[in-house]
């Protein structure tokens, strides 16, 4: 008997629209990670008859392939043997009382969610 196939993920969808024009839209790991998508729709009509979010013009599944590529990049960072993910954690970073930046600072990671931001539109199916 076969397992029926589930996703892994949780697209947790509109978090909250900012105002007309944009919109935060949460996505959970497996394995507990978080990713916050903000898009800015400015320019970009819903389209008529669609059962798309009426303040913004997107299905929740329309972020998906960016939800997803995002995963494969923080992925291909935690795979570099120099970064720790201890270090840039906000947790351990308060409980050591340690000042300074939690931020990412991987050039080639910066890049990738770049390049994912700019090739990204809702009628896209993988990036």
């Amino acid at each position: 008997m076969r397992m029926p196939h589930k996703t892994a993920d949780s697209d947790f969808g509109l978090l909250q629209a900012v105002d007309e024009r944009l919109a935060m839209y949460g996505w959970l790991t497996n394995t507990g990670v978080k990713f916050v998508i903000v898009v800015d729709m400015f320019g970009r009509p819903a389209p008529e008859g669609s059962k798309m979010n009426a303040a913004l013009g997107l299905r929740d599944a329309d972020l998906k392939p960016a939800f997803r590529a995002l995963q494969t990049a923080y992925i291909g960072l935690l795979r570099n043997p120099f970064y720790n993910p201890d270090d840039h954690s906000p947790k351990i970073a308060n409980a050591q009382q340690r000042v300074g930046s939690t931020q990412i600072t991987s050039r080639r990671f910066i890049n990738e969610v770049q390049r994912i931001g700019e090739v990204w539109t809702s009628e896209i199916a993988s990036i």
